[in-house]
């Protein structure tokens, strides 16, 4: 009796094993065309707070806080404000149950004026000054988008071309926070 036991374990656990090696994850885009509803599911805030929040620092000043606001931003990210580059910054309204993701300027200074984007195949006129958070979450999307296709974002200002997170390590760190930001409102799994 012992032995057939131990073989049904031992077979239940081969299977197991192989089905992980021959049908391996795969992340999923869930719902990429509809209409963003920034909500955030209380295990999807679990997850996010148990495990993801040691990457970021946490912003919540007394004024944020009174209206329900926190604001995440990462540990990692590049912070130089002398040379321009974009850094994603997740705004979590955790009375309403509810993340924004915005695109946050090195310096403003940089920013003032419209400027384009390409990633990959798609170009973006943005201008920060004026988006709104649907317009900064469909910047994040197509960036997010872009970077599983493993494209690299540059923005032209003043007839150069720069690399849109400044840096290599940036643009994965900004990666990072976008994926997160994404598992966040249930959009990526």
């Amino acid at each position: 009796m012992g032995k057939n036991i131990n073989r049904i374990a031992l077979a239940i656990i081969t299977v197991a094993l192989l089905l992980s090696i021959l049908w391996p994850y795969e992340p999923k885009l869930i719902d990429w065309s509809k209409t963003p509803t920034y909500r955030v599911l209380e295990s999807d805030e679990i997850y996010f707070n148990n495990t993801r929040i040691v990457r970021y620092r946490t912003d919540e000043s007394l004024e944020l806080t009174q209206q329900g606001f926190k604001t995440h931003r990462s540990t990692i990210a590049l912070s130089d404000t002398s040379v321009p580059f974009m850094n994603f910054v997740i705004i979590n309204n955790w009375r309403n149950d509810q993340a924004y993701i915005v695109a946050e300027p090195s310096n403003r200074r940089f920013f003032r004026d419209s400027m384009v984007i390409i990633a990959g195949a798609k170009t973006f006129n943005i201008d920060l000054d004026h988006m709104d958070f649907e317009e900064h979450y469909k910047l994040a999307a197509s960036l997010f988008e872009s970077s599983l296709e493993f494209t690299h974002p540059i923005m032209i200002q003043g007839g150069d071309s720069l690399m849109l997170y400044g840096t290599q390590g940036n643009e994965k760190t900004n990666t990072i926070v976008l994926k997160d930001y994404f598992r966040l409102i249930g959009r990526f799994q």
